[in-house]
């Protein structure tokens, strides 16, 4: 099979019309409404729970027996995938392997490819958060018995708000950290450094604004799960130096280097010093979804600069998208 017709196929949109296949949301609604009893008839264990909606968002809040977020979550990512799947159709949508022109190091985008990531991202990020959020309310409901840290307590207003809470941005180990990647939007890039080109189709004025959404959604999915699940439970389970470690080494693992994100050792880096803020802050999440989000705001704000006409002398930047 083709490699675009494979992709249509496993986000299963038909050709004609691009839409999911309804029969196959329909027999997944029904087979989870059939299963809703005999799962949330047993205490609901944290870990499955937040494995079921990593797999499919919903999963985990329908054994937890909270149907409202649990059909919430599963037809938010039926929408996602819906919209993912009418973009990579679009005929001038460029496919991810032939956006980089390494000769004069830009990442090409239009309209369609740039939304088709953010429907992509936003999906993965529902992902992640559903599976934090299902995780914490079974330990809620458990009254976190067998578990030696704090229970997670954040809501979804709260981590999406905290980027902006002064309480975060105060403090010394947000704003130090956060003052390379603030250098490195405020300066003129190299020749060699990776930008932006999009077409006529899309400003860079456009990106930016939908970059302050769609940084917020990945700085509370990624700190959400990474943080708010494994390394608070990994640090329960294995004590909070090799917690901290496992959960930072499997955050390094989920970034690959393309484009213009993060190598997984540098990743791996910036996990520990988050994790580390959450042990700090007695396992709550709030300023690491701070320095996450701003992190990744100003680095993306980098890249939609443009090249200077004339070669210039300047530090060295690294841009490093988490």
């Amino acid at each position: 099979m083709p490699r675009r017709a494979a992709r249509v196929a496993m986000i299963g949109i038909t050709r004609r019309g691009v839409r999911p296949d309804r029969r196959a949301r329909i027999a997944a609604a029904l087979l989870l409404a059939s299963l809703a009893p005999a799962l949330t008839a047993r205490a609901a264990n944290p870990e499955l729970a937040a494995a079921g909606s990593l797999l499919l968002p919903g999963v985990g809040q329908l054994v937890n027996g909270d149907y409202a977020a649990a059909g919430g979550h599963f037809g938010l990512a039926m929408v996602l995938s819906r919209q993912y799947g009418i973009l990579i159709e679009d005929p001038s949508y460029i496919q991810p392997e032939d956006r980089e022109d390494s000769q004069r190091h830009v990442l090409l985008t239009n309209r369609a490819s740039f939304y088709a990531d953010f429907y992509i991202t936003a999906l993965g990020d529902l992902a992640l958060y559903s599976s934090y959020g299902a995780y914490r309310d079974a330990r809620t409901a458990r009254g976190n018995a067998g578990y030696g840290t704090p229970a997670p307590q954040e809501s979804l207003v709260d981590l999406a708000l905290a980027p902006f809470r002064w309480e975060h941005l105060s403090r010394p180990s947000s704003y130090i950290p956060l003052l390379l990647p603030l250098y490195i939007a405020l300066t003129p890039p190299e020749r060699t450094q990776l930008v932006y080109q999009p077409d006529s189709s899309i400003s860079r004025g456009e990106m930016a604004g939908v970059f302050f959404v769609q940084m917020n959604m990945v700085a509370v999915g990624e700190e959400a799960f990474f943080r708010g699940v494994l390394n608070n439970g990994l640090s329960s389970g294995i004590g909070e130096f090799w917690g901290l470690v496992a959960s930072s080494a499997l955050f390094g693992l989920a970034h690959n280097g393309q484009g213009a994100t993060a190598q997984p050792a540098a990743a791996s880096l910036f996990g520990l010093y988050l994790g580390w803020l959450q042990q700090r802050n007695d396992y709550r999440i709030g300023q690491g979804v701070a320095v996450h989000y701003w992190w990744n705001f100003l680095t993306s704000l980098a890249l939609l600069q443009r090249h200077p006409s004339s070669q210039q002398v300047t530090i060295a930047q690294v841009y490093l998208r988490f």
